[in-house]
């Protein structure tokens, strides 16, 4: 990439333009830009949103509340599956809101940090140690399978 490069100008052209284009991400700063470039996708088109993550970190979430807030308004919905205990459950905003249509999955391990909207857009982490990830706006094949595999895992966590 040349020293010109501005990832966020970059993102923003391929949300506006409904753009088949992958875009790699290794960064939180970076993964947040997507997120709400994701929600605001949700907003637009009024679709559903699906969330896998490993601990729903508050001090990341937090910051999506407003678009959460803006997708239920929408009539969608959000949908949440935690592998682990959620981060700082008290104080998360993003998990007060989102709580009635959240799960844990404690009969997994190493699930994949994701989040899809409706049937093409997705952020899908290929190493959640180091938040690396791929995110597409428009690749409807790759959305339905992440969109799937969403469903799937949900209707087969175990009650707690």
């Amino acid at each position: 990439m040349s020293k010109d490069f501005d990832y966020e100008e970059f993102v923003i052209e391929c949300y506006n333009d409904k753009k088949d284009q992958e875009i790699h991400n290794a960064s939180e700063e970076n993964a947040l830009l997507l997120f709400n470039k994701l929600f605001e996708k949700a907003i637009r088109d009024k679709e559903d949103v699906k969330i896998i993550s490993n601990q729903l970190l508050k001090r990341f979430y937090n910051q999506l509340t407003d678009k959460l807030q803006q997708v239920l308004k929408n009539g969608n919905t959000v949908s949440v599956i935690v592998e682990k205990e959620i981060d700082d459950k008290e104080h998360n905003t993003f998990y007060q809101q989102s709580k009635g249509n959240l799960k844990i999955a404690s009969n997994f391990d190493e699930l994949p940090n994701f989040i899809v909207v409706g049937n093409n857009a997705f952020r899908y982490e290929t190493d959640k140690n180091s938040t690396k990830a791929i995110a597409n706006f428009n690749h409807e094949s790759m959305g339905a399978f992440i969109s799937n595999l969403f469903d799937k895992i949900n209707n087969d966590i175990l009650p707690a």
